[in-house]
């Protein structure tokens, strides 16, 4: 995934600068989700927002794609940290255990604002962008094969590594899905049933090969 930095027109040196770039792609996030739509957000609409003139906004973003480029890169940068922290904070208890929390957090970070998400779809398909978040889904199935192999030395981990991206990539179809499908409550908790038992067999499967 590029770095934040690549999408600004100069970096932002003095604590007075940041603070404006950082409002700027606060405001952006704040727009998205209340649109769903990023050709629903205006340069002038999240300057605005930000409480700043479009001039300061022109100094660190040449166009409405950086400014979107800036605030994914920044956006994947946070739910990368964020599952990882949760990966790692069930290193004391089975995977078994741990696994039904992981994919909570999964969840949660993806389907919590719907709308935001939504957007954020679009905007990465308006960029041009799946190689570089799949990239990312693939370093976070590096976290969890190290996590597994280190549970389980025997396993392969060029083989763990396998599965686990293609489990990640099954659980982001269902996120997806489900974006659009809206389910109500009792509904997703049957999906997030549903998900727990589909990656807990594969793992099982995986530990009783030979």
């Amino acid at each position: 995934m590029p770095d934040e930095s690549e999408f600004l027109r100069k970096k932002p040196q003095q604590s007075r600068s940041r603070s404006v770039v950082n409002a700027i792609i606060e405001a952006a996030d704040q727009l998205l989700e209340r649109t769903g739509d990023p050709n629903k957000v205006s340069l002038q609409g999240i300057a605005q927002r930000a409480g700043v003139g479009i001039g300061s906004l022109y100094d660190y973003f040449a166009n409405r794609e950086g400014l979107l480029g800036a605030f994914l890169a920044r956006l994947t940068d946070a739910n990368f940290a964020a599952l990882e922290k949760e990966v790692l904070g069930t290193q004391s208890m089975p995977f078994d255990q741990a696994l039904p929390a992981i994919i909570d957090a999964t969840l949660r970070t993806y389907l919590e604002k719907p709308d935001r998400t939504r957007a954020i779809i679009q905007a990465i398909a308006r960029l041009g962008w799946m190689k570089p978040v799949m990239s990312e889904r693939d370093r976070f199935a590096a976290v969890l094969t190290k996590r597994l192999v280190a549970e389980h030395p025997k396993l392969e981990a060029e083989r763990v590594q396998l599965m686990a991206e293609v489990l990640c990539d099954a659980v982001m179809g269902v996120v997806t899905s489900e974006l659009w499908r809206e389910r109500d409550g009792e509904g997703s908790a049957r999906v997030r049933e549903e998900v727990v038992t589909l990656v807990r067999g594969r793992v099982d499967a995986l530990l009783r090969e030979p």
